[in-house]
């Protein structure tokens, strides 16, 4: 099968490599589509860190670390019932043990033994087969590539900070999770849901969506002035920098909420202030999200904004980090 494989910072290739075996308990999955992540362009860019386990969230690996995947089960691996061959999926890429107390209560990102399923910018790929679920009616390949991280992180990510009705909630970066912040916010009937991004495509996307979006050159005084000097119920933030943390995390309200899907602001000491990470989205919360989307109270529409074949993965990645105002959702497909 073919891979995508990088050759150094900045540069990729397809190479030609076995097809994977599907475990016990895993099915293979052919590749139609992989969406390129944020978290995919961490190791993008950087030198040479040698080569990774199979399966290891690892750059260097064949398929890279794609894990926004979409496509068709093709074999079904020891202990898997054969009538799920031919099932068009996506893939939940966070996978707990399917043992423990956690996997047990439908909160498999708070498993100690949790892997991430990677590698997908690939033709094929082996997947747990409790990790693959069926692609709701009406979606195609590339949007049902998208379910996992652009609806669930952000759904779970809501979740976590407990956002209830009539609250302010902030959104820190309003890339395509921050978008999804921003859908999950207003669904969960937050009464003012404000964007601040520093590029003006992604603010008018949140506008549109139901949010005040502000630039970050003025984003905290109008933060401020939009809740009468309080600051926000609740912070989403999804900006790694240290200073948007730090912004969000002070102009939040005493006994106010923080959730971070990227970036670690400062916490402790006398601030009695909440604050939590999150990392995509709880197996009991899955039913409710994809309602969300089959009911289109959650629309994904508009996100994709380029497509390549996996021959061009070089190229999609390049357009995916330089171009913030242009692109926004990048995918690439394999037939």
């Amino acid at each position: 099968m073919l891979a995508a494989k990088r050759t150094a910072p900045g540069r990729a290739e397809t190479i030609d490599v076995p097809v994977p075996e599907p475990g016990p308990g895993e099915v293979l999955v052919r590749v139609r589509a992989c969406a390129i992540c944020a978290s995919d362009l961490l190791g993008w860019n950087e030198p040479e860190v040698g080569p990774g386990s199979p399966g290891e969230w690892h750059s260097d690996n064949p398929g890279l670390t794609g894990h926004e995947v979409a496509g068709d089960i093709v074999t079904a691996g020891p202990g898997v019932d054969s009538s799920r061959v031919g099932e068009v999926v996506w893939i939940d890429p966070i996978a707990g043990c399917g043992a423990c107390d956690a996997c047990a209560d439908g909160r498999q990102t708070f498993c100690r033994r949790v892997s991430i399923l990677c590698q997908g910018f690939a033709e094929y790929v082996a997947a747990p087969a409790r990790q693959c679920r069926p692609v709701p009616p009406g979606f195609d390949y590339v949007t049902a590539s998208m379910i996992a991280d652009m609806a669930g992180t952000p759904m779970g990510a809501v979740k976590r900070a407990g956002v209830q009705p009539g609250e302010v909630v902030a959104v820190w970066g309003l890339g395509p999770v921050g978008l999804g912040l921003v859908q999950a916010s207003v669904i969960a009937r937050a009464s003012l849901v404000v964007g601040i991004d520093g590029v003006a495509s992604r603010r008018d996307r949140a506008s549109q969506f139901g949010a005040v979006a502000v630039d970050p050159s003025d984003g905290v005084e109008q933060l401020l002035e939009l809740t009468r000097g309080r600051g926000p119920d609740v912070a989403l933030n999804t900006v790694a920098a240290p200073s948007a943390a730090q912004a969000a995390f002070e102009t939040l309200r005493d006994d106010g909420r923080m959730v971070t899907v990227a970036g670690f602001p400062p916490a402790g000491g006398e601030v009695r202030k909440w604050v939590s990470g999150t990392w995509g989205c709880d197996e009991r919360h899955w039913p409710e999200v994809v309602d969300h989307l089959v009911s289109r109270r959650f629309l994904l529409d508009g996100y994709v904004t380029h497509e390549f074949p996996l021959a061009e993965v070089e190229r999609a990645f390049g357009i995916r980090q330089r171009d913030l105002e242009g692109s926004f959702k990048v995918v690439v497909t394999t037939g």
